[in-house]
């Protein structure tokens, strides 16, 4: 199927799956495996393997490359200099690394500061023991400040944090709780994340004792004005920076751009080509040795882009470009969807200003309910 690809095709952002977790959280329905220090050396020598495979065939000349996972922290860093390296790095603007705060001591920090990564994504999900433990975090409270502090004192200048909301049980106070210790330790860039239960997952037997909706609405605006209140941009639904601090990597999947999946369970997306890596670690190294690059490939309809397009862009608070749109789909979204649009302008969810349109604030929690009217 590589012969439907022009072998130029300049690819600018990369992920990498790194699938090892020291143990599963309760939550977390993410393809990983347990760690050991053999499976993880055999990894990095397939994931090498594969990065060349696409060197042969793409244009590759990295802007962002991001580490997630799984626990990247668990590789060392004289893995991710072999990684790296790998890669054209001539414009290269952003080197994301997910991390667990248990792994970050004062050595790691410091020899991590020794290679390129120059963005840290610090799993901090929230300050308070009782929720770390429920989600089965392996670190505690005192353990974010201490990694915290090894990272600031390495020369780290741009680190984000995760924080998760909508917990069993979780009232506003101890949104807030977590909210002001994040906004205290002044990262560059908070991402939010409502929590969600797969049926797969330790924490489902606990789904009834989620908050209600309006409750956990309530947690989401509280949390937004909070960050505004403290100077953070609220560029994305879900995501909020300092200025110019904003992840030009997840912007890439917002904008879209193309972009590879390296590793197990990873997802690309090249020339409106989507393709998932197998979400099993033997599976990934058999499609690696077979020297194929792409597993369970499916090609977009035009159909299926615009709906891509629609709502992904619409997650960015800037809005969606209606001339863009135009350009990509020879179409014109207001009069396309001229009764969807005209319904939510009504009440105030949407509104169109130059050439962008885009959703209010009020209906940013309930953007999917509108998103899957135009798709």
């Amino acid at each position: 199927m590589e012969e439907i690809f022009q072998t130029d095709q300049l690819i600018k952002y990369i992920y990498i799956h790194v699938p090892f977790c020291l143990k599963k959280c309760n939550y977390c329905s993410f393809y990983s495996e347990i760690y050991s220090d053999d499976l993880k050396k055999k990894f990095v020598s397939y994931l090498i393997k594969e990065i060349k495979l696409f060197k042969n065939k793409f244009h590759l000349k990295s802007e962002t490359i991001y580490f997630g996972g799984g626990t990247p922290s668990l590789l060392s860093p004289e893995d991710i200099n072999n990684i790296i390296s790998e890669f054209n790095l001539t414009d290269i603007k952003e080197i994301t690394l997910e991390a667990n705060p248990l792994n970050i001591d004062k050595i790691y920090a410091k020899e991590l500061a020794e290679t390129l990564i120059n963005r840290i994504s610090l799993g901090v999900q929230s300050f308070l023991d009782k929720e770390l433990e429920l989600l089965g975090r392996l670190h505690n409270a005192e353990q974010i400040y201490k990694a915290y502090e090894n990272l600031r004192n390495s020369g780290f200048k741009n680190i984000s944090f995760d924080l998760i909301y909508g917990l069993p049980n979780q009232t506003i106070e101890d949104v807030s709780f977590s909210l002001e210790r994040m906004v205290d330790l002044d990262p560059e860039h908070i991402s939010t994340y409502c929590l969600s239960l797969e049926k797969d997952v330790p924490l489902y037997n606990m789904k009834k004792q989620i908050p209600s909706d309006e409750e956990v609405s309530e947690f989401y605006y509280f949390i937004r004005d909070k960050l505004m209140t403290a100077g953070y941009e609220h560029y994305e639904i879900s995501n909020f920076a300092k200025e110019g601090f904003e992840s030009r990597h997840n912007l890439c999947y917002w904008n879209d751009e193309f972009y590879l999946g390296l590793g197990p369970a990873a997802s690309g997306y090249i020339e409106r080509n989507r393709y998932t890596n197998p979400s099993d670690l033997y599976e990934y190294f058999i499609q690696i040795e077979t020297l194929e690059v792409f597993g369970n490939f499916r090609s977009l309809s035009k159909s299926d882009h615009e709906k891509e397009f629609i709502f992904l862009s619409l997650r960015k608070t800037v809005g969606m470009n209606l001339k863009e749109f135009q350009k990509k789909f020879q179409t014109d979204f207001l009069k396309k969807y001229s009764k969807i649009i005209a319904k939510y302008l009504e009440n105030k969810f949407i509104e169109i200003e130059e050439e962008f349109i885009r959703l209010t604030p009020k209906a940013y929690f309930v953007s999917d309910e509108i998103f899957s009217e135009f798709v």
